[in-house]
Order: C-alpha cells, then structure tokens, then sequence
C-alpha cells in the first residue's frame, strides 16, 4: 500500500472520530449549564479542543450559542464538526478503491445532509439532537467499516485512526469535567450529578452501573474511564487496540515498527499505575502526561508509515 493511501484511511477515521466526539463534548457542556451556575463549561470545551484561541480570535466574549456555532458549523475551525466530516468525505474520495461502496454511502449521504444546515437555522434547544444525529452516523460508519471491510492493512490504518483519536479524546472529555470540578480524592457528593452526566454522554452511565455497583464515586469513575479495559472508550482499552493493530501491520508487512514499540512503553507505564497514584501525584499531571504521550504515539506511527520509508525498530 501506498503511504499516502494509509495515511488517508487513518485520518479519515480520527476526523469522523473527532466530530463524534466534539458532538459529545458539547452535549456535555449543554446539559451541565441547565443546571450548573459555575458558566466555565463553554471555556473547558475550547481548551479542551484547543481552539480558544482561534474562537477569541474571532468573539469577544465566551457566550454559550456562539461556542455551539464555532464547534459545530464554523469553516474557519479546522475542528468543527461540519469540517470533520468534510475531511474524512475528502480522505476517503481520494481512496475509493480502498473502500467498500457501505462505508462511502454512510459518509457521503451524512456530508450532503450536514450541507443543509446552517448556523442560522437552528436553537440551542435543538444542540442535543444535532449531536444525536452526528453520534448514529459516526456509529452507522463503524458499522460499516466492521461488517464491509476486508480484515487487511486498510482495516488496520482505520482502527488506529479511531484508537488514536479516541485515545486523546477520553482525555479531555476528563479534563472537562476536571477543569468544571477539579478532581481530588475527597469525596465531593455535588460532583454526582457532572459526573453522571459524563458517563451518559459516553454511553457508559448503565454499563458502569453493571460494573461498580450503583454508588459513583471518583475513585471508581476515574478507574473506568482510565483501566477498565472491558469499556470501550477507557484509555487503556484504546492503547491495547492500538497495540492490536500495530501488530497486525507489524506481522503483515514482517517488520516490527517503532510505532508499535512505543506503544508497548505506554501501555507498561500505564499498567504499572494505580488509581491512588493518580490522585496523588496530581490529577492535571497525569493527563498532561499521557496527551503527550498520545501525541508522540500519533508521530511514530507517521514516522513508520507515512513518510514513504518504513521505519523498522532498532534495539
């Protein structure tokens, strides 16, 4: 396979990954300012995105309709959802013979629909639907990327696209919540309801029920999203599939990549902390910690495959 072709396959499937997940950041903030009179939710979404600049480059103030407006139809924010989708359509146009007709129907129809929406025709009220919508269609693709694909180097290229994006997304939907209401380990029973709304947004709340019982507490919450490799939008659950796929392009092409390797280091430094470490070695430490270490994992793996020369791991 062309490097250029790998490439366009795993960016395709983190920009679709990424759209899902500002749709899912921005139901968050919703829901938390029905009730929450703290007014920094609109904030955390633009660090967490890291767009504040670029939002306050063009707005004064942080107002909650024109954030909604940035994050979802801007052209101007290379992040939007409206953008997102645009770029994984574009990526996978330009390998169409890589791609079963499935996956295109369900990229396609939802760029022709997303056209029919403008900022101006819509309120507020209506964000949780539009990121409804956004959420099934993202769903509908992965679906069709399962049950269409052939399990070769192209299902590879797209699952690290997913993993990788989804890797980095758990942490700032963390950091929202932790920019909102700072974690601690001192139990804090307002935070209940933030945090139940979190797990809702990521379709965790029923299935972190079924696994800790029914009292939250952060300990228990922060173990879910972080080791918990039963939930499939855990951090450690999306290292080891980025682990996975990196082996089966390791074992495909019969050479070990640099990529895979350093994923290897990120999951064993993982595995050797403790919920209890996190709290006590400070809580923003570990998630500036491992978004670095995400983003040096992104550039392994296009230093292994897309730059044109594979990039073999030398002890």
């Amino acid at each position: 396979m062309l490097s250029s072709t790998a490439e366009k396959l795993y960016w395709a499937c983190r920009y679709i990954e990424r759209a899902e997940m500002t749709s899912r950041l921005l139901d968050v903030a919703y829901r938390i300012s029905l009730t929450s009179n703290k007014n920094n939710e609109w904030e955390s979404i633009l660090l967490s995105t890291a767009v504040k600049d670029e939002y306050l480059f063009k707005n004064s103030k942080i107002n909650q309709r024109k954030v909604e407006k940035f994050l979802f139809f801007d052209e101007t924010n290379e992040s939007s959802i409206k953008n997102c989708v645009r770029f994984t359509r574009e990526n996978f146009r330009k390998v169409r013979n890589r791609i079963t007709r499935e996956v295109w129907d369900v990229v396609n129809s939802t760029y022709q629909e997303l056209q029919d929406l403008t900022s101006g025709r819509y309120k507020s009220s209506e964000i949780p639907n539009l990121c409804a919508w956004i959420k099934q269609r993202s769903s509908m693709l992965k679906g069709a990327i399962i049950s269409t694909q052939l399990s070769s180097d192209c299902y590879d290229f797209m699952n690290l696209g997913y993993y990788v994006e989804r890797a980095d997304n758990i942490i700032r939907f963390i950091d929202v919540k932790n920019f909102i209401s700072p974690m601690s380990n001192q139990e804090n029973e307002d935070n209940d309801y933030e945090w139940g709304i979190l797990l809702r947004t990521l379709a965790a709340y029923t299935q972190f029920r079924l696994s800790y019982g029914v009292n939250m507490s952060q300990e228990k919450i922060a173990h879910f999203l972080i080791f918990n490799n039963t939930n499939p939008r855990s951090l450690f659950h999306s290292l080891e599939n980025i682990k996975i796929h990196l082996k089966n392009l390791s074992s495909f092409y019969n050479l070990q990549s640099r990529a895979f390797s350093t994923s290897r280091k990120i999951i064993s430094k993982l595995s050797d902390l403790t919920v209890q470490e996190i709290f006590d070695n400070g809580f923003n430490e570990f998630l500036s910690q491992y978004s670095e270490d995400i983003n040096i994992l992104h550039s392994s793996i296009e230093t292994s495959y897309f730059g044109g020369v594979y990039n073999v791991f030398e002890d």
